[in-house]
């Protein structure tokens, strides 16, 4: 059972019903459904109202070919299959005359007549034309469906990766999947791994109401992404993407932080904050025995090191209270290390504070402190594909972040590191 749940979440199926010209039934006719990529096929035999189904089919493109006796040959080409899709497909047969084949190039209708679910699905041009921010998330894609709303300026994410509502469901009753298998986090909710190669998925599907028997988990939408797949035919694509400072305005934090200040001394605070982001990456896949075994692999690295506005700490002494300070109770271990390891306020808010010695009390100015931080990140994933479906994928990230109180304070580093790997189930 759990494998005919997995097939479902990552396949589609085909049917339809064969009639003749004047529209009686035909049993027994012969179809066949070929993978036009992989060249794969399935034949079936119409039964007597003269119907016939594929179930659990890969998505792609599809050929139909429907023989009977006594009836000239139909093909029909251009039949794309989505996932979940339930791609009807009636054949009306010619009687065979001097025409042995007769040739059809149309679509199966996107109507979906047979369940009463709601959703949005991104093919591999939507997903390539749509915005999906500068992180290049594919999640990102959930905000352009109907239903689906961003948090508001008051409201805090609860989940990883990202956070939305959909039809006013809770943020954490969002179930994410990849190829049909779990992507949810197991602390806090919202998609696990993350996905910022779009090349890679070849088709997403947002099921945000009414959800059919395979689907559970959550109550609020189901964002399913499948990758891609290799076929006969090697094909692949690459990519850059670039982004640095000089591409970059500053924010009311960075200004707070006294970046771009046309009046500043030093000069990395006359512009935005020091940023050198590079995204590289791309796609291949082809076939290893053709027609039998397929591969398609992707990798991304992406290189991200900045120095961007951190928090802002109220109640700093400024350069005058540090003074004050020094001079007073510069001897005491406290103060000491005050004065080593936290810098001077960089904005003064007119706020003081005051501290009395023996009989004596000093003043100190306060004011407010915003700090800067530093990251460095790469992603990849790799995934292999044949007919007998066997699917691996493998994520990985690191992370190295560097909090830096000011310029001129010794960096103190911090590494983390996050490993997710994970092996869905054969499909077939």
């Amino acid at each position: 059972m759990p494998t005919a749940s997995v097939l479902a979440q990552t396949t589609g199926s085909i049917s339809g019903q064969v009639k003749d010209e004047k529209g009686a039934i035909l049993p027994n006719a012969s179809v066949t459904a070929r993978n036009v990529s992989t060249n794969e096929s399935r034949t079936a035999q119409t039964d007597s109202d003269g119907r016939y189904r594929f179930s659990n089919m890969s998505v792609g493109e599809y050929e139909i070919t429907v023989d009977s006796s006594g009836f000239a040959k139909h093909v029909q080409s251009g039949v794309t299959l989505l996932l979940n899709q339930d791609a009807v497909v009636d054949v009306a047969l010619k009687v065979r005359g001097a025409q042995e084949t007769v040739n059809v190039v149309e679509n199966a209708s996107l109507l979906n007549t047979s369940t009463a679910e709601v959703g949005t699905r991104f093919d591999a041009r939507r997903l390539t034309d749509l915005p999906v921010a500068t992180n290049r998330s594919v999640y990102n894609l959930a905000l352009s469906a109907p239903g689906v709303s961003q948090l508001g300026p008051n409201q805090v994410g609860f989940a990883a990766g990202i956070n939305y509502s959909a039809n006013g469901g809770r943020v954490r009753s969002n179930n994410f999947m990849i190829d049909g298998q779990d992507n949810n986090d197991f602390g806090v909710a919202g998609a696990s791994i993350p996905l910022n190669n779009p090349d890679l998925i070849q088709e997403v599907r947002l099921v945000t109401n009414q959800f059919t028997a395979e689907f559970g988990r959550n109550s609020s939408s189901v964002f399913n992404a499948i990758t891609k797949r290799g076929g006969n035919q090697f094909h692949g694509s690459a990519f850059w993407f670039h982004n640095d400072n000089a591409l970059n305005a500053c924010s009311n934090l960075d200004k707070n932080a006294g970046f771009c200040n046309p009046n500043s001394t030093v000069q990395s605070r006359t512009h935005a904050p020091f940023r050198i982001e590079n995204q590289a990456g791309g796609t291949i896949g082809g076939p290893i025995i053709k027609n039998k075994t397929f591969f398609f692999g992707a990798i991304q690295r992406w290189w991200d090191r900045q120095l961007g506005s951190g928090v802002t700490i109220v109640g700093v002494p400024t350069e005058a209270g540090r003074s004050v300070l020094q001079a007073q109770a510069g001897t005491r271990p406290q103060v000491a290390a005050l004065l080593r390891f936290l810098p001077a306020a960089q904005t003064a808010t007119g706020q003081s504070a005051t501290f009395n010695i023996g009989a004596n009390q000093f003043t100190v100015p306060l004011g407010s402190l915003t700090g800067s931080t530093s990251s460095f990140s790469t992603t990849g994933r790799p995934r292999c594909a044949s007919i007998i479906t066997l699917t691996t994928t493998i994520s990985f990230m690191d992370a190295t972040s560097t909090r830096i109180p000011t310029l001129s304070e010794p960096v103190k580093p911090a590494l983390r590191e996050t490993r997710a790997i994970t092996s869905p189930a054969p499909r077939g």
